[in-house]
């Protein structure tokens, strides 16, 4: 139990609050240089990560097959997001954590939920992560490597939450394995929990 708290509070800090980070993007450099910032910001940015691990989850959790099912959907998401990145307010973010939250609660406790709530999600997902990653950024704004780095790192996320909870509850289709993912979605939805609640402090003082 011990271990366990240790780790949520680990992982909480490693996932701090940093407003602006998916935006502060670096001048110069080549196409590749880009590439891997943008990726690194998909996969580091709390209110990227933390609304793309959950989604992934509950598609391993709902079907073997449930990414090819949903991913039209999410990409379809990640274009709007691009679109309307430059009109959102930063506050998006929030928007992102808090689904994040809401499908990692809904993994949790809801792994087979009915169609097409995992597709209307997905395409949630991909809206909100994607115009949390460019907010404040029209279209092509940014260098066309960090473009492909956001769009590609998001994918990663999603297709390795899915596909690792996918593989391994068909590999080892054990019930306990099932509550385990379970668990597992619980404690990225408290932490989305716990860096919106960070995020919202400046509203509430």
């Amino acid at each position: 139990m011990r271990r366990a708290a240790a780790a949520g509070v680990l992982l909480t800090l490693a996932l701090r609050p940093d407003p602006g980070a998916a935006h502060a993007f670096q001048e110069g450099g080549g196409v590749y240089d880009r590439f891997v910032e943008g990726v690194s910001v998909a996969l580091s940015a709390p209110s990227v990560i933390l609304c793309l691990l959950p989604m992934g989850v509950l598609i391993g959790l709902w079907r073997r097959d449930g990414l090819p099912a949903v991913w039209p959907w999410f990409l379809g998401g990640q274009a709007a997001g691009l679109f309307a990145a430059a009109a959102v307010p930063p506050t998006v973010a929030l928007a992102s954590l808090g689904a994040g939250a809401v499908t990692g609660a809904l993994a949790a406790l809801r792994p087979d939920p009915p169609a097409p709530a995992p597709h209307v999600l997905a395409a949630l997902t991909g809206l909100l992560s994607a115009a949390a990653s460019f907010q404040g950024h029209g279209l092509f704004a940014l260098s066309p490597g960090i473009h492909a780095g956001l769009l590609l790192g998001a994918n990663l996320a999603l297709a390795a939450a899915a596909g690792l909870a996918a593989a391994t509850l068909q590999r080892w289709p054990r019930p306990w394995l099932t509550i385990g993912w379970r668990i597992a979605a619980s404690w990225l939805a408290a932490v989305a929990l716990l860096v919106l609640a960070f995020e919202l402090r400046p509203f509430l003082t």
